[in-house]
């Protein structure tokens, strides 16, 4: 699984669409629909619901949105404890 396809479908969640979600991720649309295509692919669900009003989460999308939350939160926990000098331990 990308991160980055995880990480579109986050922000489309958030934003409600595909055009606000380019807007905030500077990447052309059609990519960030073709990634969450991808994303939903893999994994063998619907991730949103497509209507002319935006995209919506399915509730299968609402719980894959809350699991991808909380991976990247804990990539972000992971980058800044060793970013930040995490304390070597000697060998």
């Amino acid at each position: 699984m990308n991160l980055s396809h995880m990480k579109h479908a986050i922000e489309v969640a958030r934003s409600g669409s595909l055009g606000k979600a380019s807007e905030v991720l500077l990447i052309a649309a059609p990519n960030i629909s073709r990634s969450i295509k991808e994303l939903e692919s893999d994994l063998g669900i619907t991730i949103f619901d497509r209507t002319q009003n935006g995209m919506k989460l399915t509730p299968e999308g609402e719980e894959f949105i809350n699991f991808a939350k909380g991976i990247l939160d804990r990539i972000d926990e992971v980058e800044k404890f060793y970013k930040a000098g995490a304390p070597k331990k000697q060998k």
